[in-house]
């Protein structure tokens, strides 16, 4: 009886194998779901060689900047001539393209899983148009890929590369009124550097009893590193001139960029030798 119920229970070699043929067709089918559902998200999608790769073949496709309002606000960049759709407008039909059906589009965005660019591409099928791609890793991919940006606004120089370099909507920000104090001369730094993202800041300091504006910032200027450089306190004041709104930098942040992106280290020392220049000049004309 004993023989009977380990026969029962214990699996013959036939049925060990059809077993393990189950295990792996299922296993086979669940693999084949996944790579067919992942190929569906990416059909459309573009990465940015490929879309360089383009434009060297003479296809010049057309840039689409389908950005939200609050994204587009956010960073000064964008890429080479392209033509702005918010997805308000592609949801209403309004459409600023001339070109023919078929040609290559491709839409971009600084969304999660490009959401915004997908919904303007729908929109710009739905329309007719029969070539629109999908551009992988929106904006932030094509600026780490170290292409050719254009910005909204002039820009000086190190502001184009902390913005190509930093994702905007993770940073603090601060905002402050015409005649508000941002920092003080010999306040501790906190660990904190700023980037102006709008308005006009004036760097201030006290030189033989008299208080001297060392220069007069706009957007994309950096200051308040200096502090986290020398370990020290700050050594001068700023003060906000306009509306102003500020990019919080945290010091262990610009330390990686600094370590991690050579242009930026590189506009950053020019950035250092021209505030050096500007300090030593008014403190002679402070004599």
């Amino acid at each position: 009886m004993d023989g009977v119920a380990d026969s029962w229970f214990t699996p013959t070699r036939r049925q060990r194998g059809v077993r393990a043929v189950g295990v792996t067709a299922l296993s086979v089918g669940i693999y084949s779901g996944m790579l067919f559902r992942r190929w569906w998200k990416n059909r459309f999608r573009i990465l940015p060689g490929q879309v360089i790769g383009l434009i060297e073949r003479g296809l010049s496709p057309v840039l689409v900047d389908s950005r939200t309002q609050a994204d587009f606000e956010a960073s000064p960049l964008m890429l080479p001539q392209a033509v702005r759709i918010a997805p308000e407008d592609a949801d209403a039909g309004r459409f600023r393209l001339q070109v023919e059906p078929k040609h290559t589009i491709v839409t971009y965005c600084a969304t999660r899983e490009e959401q915004t660019s997908a919904r303007v591409a729908v929109k710009l099928r739905q329309s007719g148009y029969r070539d629109v791609r999908i551009l992988k890793g929106g904006l932030g991919s094509w600026t780490n890929a170290g292409l050719p940006v254009e910005t909204k606004s002039s820009l000086p120089s190190i502001g184009v590369e902390i913005y190509k370099n930093l994702t905007v909507g993770d940073l603090e920000r601060r905002k402050f009124t015409p005649g508000q104090v941002i920092m003080e001369d010999g306040a501790e730094p906190m660990g904190e550097a700023y980037v102006v993202h709008s308005g006009k800041v004036e760097i201030r300091k006290v030189l033989n009893g008299v208080e001297r504006v060392l220069n007069v910032l706009g957007e994309g200027e950096l200051f308040g590193e200096m502090a986290l450089f020398r370990k020290a306190t700050r050594s001068a004041a700023a003060v906000a001139v306009t509306d102003v709104e500020l990019l919080v930098l945290k010091s262990d942040r610009l330390e990686w960029l600094i370590r991690n992106r050579a242009q930026l280290t590189f506009e950053l020392l020019k950035h250092l030798s021209e505030m050096a220049v500007q300090r030593e000049r008014a403190e002679l004309e402070s004599r």
